[in-house]
């Protein structure tokens, strides 16, 4: 086979390869606004057949609701220091359908003047359908929680008053930890299923100052009852006082400690660490399962994302590092997974300013 004809396969083998992952490639030129498409970049912004696809074609294809949006995202790319261009937009295509478009690119640069943006766009519609599917499963299942869980509340408080009355501390202690639970979870669902605990897209913080090591020992003691075939080590002996949203961070601590016991079913041992910085506090909780692939590290914490290794044996809705991961964003924290230098299991860690 000669040189030419490798070339050939190799190109032949490309094409295949982006048709079916239907990626679509694209050119701006940014003096004179003239824009070139592939075929599969009109398919995708619902321009198939047409001759030529114009940027005032594009925008014009994009629903209003989205265009604005979609140009300033554009001119963030050009603005000083950037260059990277990432926009998720719906379009609408030929027999009236929307279609969810994201498309990515590059500016590329002469004499420090931007003068040509390429990229691709990919239909991410079916993703997007599946997300909306989820957080309308998601709605209805915390709408139809709120009575039952209400009920045990009720009664948790009732049984609490008459263990309290009986004189037998330890039975009270698991009463008041239990009825703790019910109520915040009773806050959560509140959080969730109605704008109280939101800002537009936001959630609304109430920040209280609380020692992290006393809540740590709180939220292991309670997991040591439901999960005692393992061991939480808490590596913290003094207070740490921090003023934060406490239910929320208990939301996160709980959310990634029965996470390394959910993917350690054969290791009884998780370290929780809490270094006290200068100006922020780190807590990270490192398991020894099974761990993550290389390239999981850095989605793991996207909306509904499972671990391809764990599908369909191990629980789960891939919401719940989402969500931790907002919680510590909106304190102006930084969360992340890492790999443990013997490689066994998993690290997450994450920050939060001091006051």
């Amino acid at each position: 086979m000669d040189q030419d004809q490798t070339l050939f396969v190799s190109q032949e083998s490309l094409d295949i390869a982006l048709n079916h992952a239907k990626l679509g490639f694209w050119e701006l030129d940014l003096v004179n606004t003239k824009m070139t498409c592939t075929p599969q970049c009109k398919i995708n912004v619902g321009a198939e057949g047409w001759a030529t696809v114009s940027y005032e074609d594009l925008i014009g294809n994009i629903i209003p609701e989205d265009r604005e949006k979609m140009q300033a995202d554009v001119a963030v790319a050009m603005s000083p220091g950037q260059g990277t261009y990432h926009s998720e937009y719906r379009v609408i295509h030929p027999d009236g359908a929307l279609h969810w478009i994201e498309a990515n690119g590059k500016v590329l640069y002469e004499n420090g003047e931007p003068i040509r943006m390429v990229g691709t766009t990919l239909d991410i519609t079916a993703k997007k359908d599946m997300e909306m599917l989820k957080d309308e499963l998601l709605s209805t299942a915390t709408h139809e929680l709120k009575t039952p869980v209400t009920v045990i509340r009720g009664y948790l408080q009732l049984l609490h008053k008459f263990v309290q009355d009986s004189g037998d501390e330890k039975f009270t202690e698991i009463s008041r930890k239990s009825l703790s639970a019910a109520e915040r979870m009773t806050r959560l669902l509140q959080d969730i299923s109605g704008p109280a605990g939101r800002k537009g897209d936001q959630l609304v913080l109430q920040k209280q100052p609380f020692d992290v090591h006393a809540l740590l020992h709180e939220i292991v003691g309670s997991i040591s009852i439901v999960s005692p075939t393992h061991s939480c080590h808490v590596k913290c002996s003094d207070p740490v006082f921090i003023s934060a949203d406490r239910d929320r961070i208990s939301q996160v601590l709980i959310n990634l400690l029965t996470n390394a016991i959910k993917f350690s079913p054969d290791s009884s041992g998780i370290d929780i660490m809490v270094d006290d910085m200068q100006d922020h506090i780190m807590i990270s909780i490192r398991d020894r399962g099974i761990g993550l692939s290389g390239t999981e590290y850095a989605k793991v914490f996207e909306k509904y994302y499972r671990s391809e290794s764990v599908i369909n044996k191990i629980e789960g809705s891939g919401i719940g590092l989402y969500l931790s991961s907002e919680i510590i964003t909106r304190h102006g924290g930084r969360i992340w997974a890492e790999q443990p230098e013997d490689k066994l299991g998993s690290r997450f860690v994450f920050t939060l300013p001091k006051p």
